[in-house]
């Protein structure tokens, strides 16, 4: 070969050398990884590690492969430090262009420092209302109530407020229960004992602070407001059911009419005459 083929071959021989070496300690790295840091984090108690197990990960490649680039580049008889003093100059014209990214990276520091939620919480944030399955240092995977993922860059979380649902103690439901006019005193007070009853029958699903009252003389119906709290370990969907197949079939045994929108017509001209 001629000199010039025989340093192209040279050059190309030196970076393959370097790839190979960044591959092995890629896959040497990954390895360690899932040998002894994964169940080193699974035996603690916070999920703070569980986080960034992922992220520093993700990290020590991007950095393997960055040295190996240098390195490939310099082997190839690249002048490298005057490549990283023109990265220098084009990294801040870079950082200037992509201010949106530096954001969601602070985002994703803060999310990890504040921990507003963690891995398998359900948040609600702006319109956005699902469970979180990845939490990353740009951006955030959220796994909506349909199914869908949504990837939420880490900025949203630090400008809007975010409702971590898991984290509610108990689940307030208000019912608005409405009875027909002609229900007279006694009744409207059998409703509410109803109610009473109901509540401390299922105390097992719902805590003990139960509100009921007589609220309201609406336009065609009398009021009744009944809230309660569903405990957290509770079904919240199939206690809600048990709940209001209770409210019916006590209701219709003690023939207490729920209202529904009426009009009575009168006819005036018939009065007149």
């Amino acid at each position: 070969l001629s000199e010039t083929a025989l340093a192209l071959v040279w050059n190309v021989f030196q970076v393959l050398i370097v790839i190979n070496v960044a591959w092995l300690l890629t896959r040497l790295f990954d390895s360690l990884f899932k040998e002894y840091l994964v169940p080193l984090t699974s035996k603690t108690e916070t999920d703070l590690d569980d986080q960034l197990l992922p992220l520093f990960k993700r990290s020590v490649n991007i950095i393997i492969w960055t040295l190996a680039f240098i390195v490939a580049l310099n082997n190839a008889g690249y002048n490298v430090g005057a490549l990283i003093a023109g990265l220098g100059i084009g990294g801040i014209a870079l950082a200037m262009a992509a201010k949106d990214t530096i954001s969601n990276v602070f985002g994703g520091f803060t999310i990890f420092t504040d921990k507003p939620f963690k891995i398998g919480d359900r948040i609600i944030i702006n319109d956005i209302e699902g469970n979180v399955r990845e939490i990353g240092l740009r951006s955030t995977r959220v796994q909506k109530l349909d199914g869908r993922i949504v990837t939420v860059p880490n900025l949203m979380f630090t400008e809007n407020p975010v409702e971590n649902v898991s984290l509610e103690p108990s689940r307030k439901i208000v019912l608005n229960l409405g009875l027909t006019y002609d229900t007279d005193s006694v009744a409207m007070k059998k409703a509410m004992d109803i109610l009473k009853d109901i509540a401390k029958k299922h105390e097992d699903l719902i805590k003990k602070d139960s509100l009921i009252s007589f609220t309201s003389f609406g336009d065609f119906s009398l009021g009744i407001l009944f809230i309660y709290y569903i405990k957290k370990r509770s079904n919240i969907l199939e206690t809600q059911s048990i709940m209001n197949l209770d409210i019916l079939n006590q209701f219709n045994e003690a023939k207490l009419d729920f209202a529904f929108p009426t009009q009575t017509l009168y006819n005036i001209e018939q009065k007149i005459n």
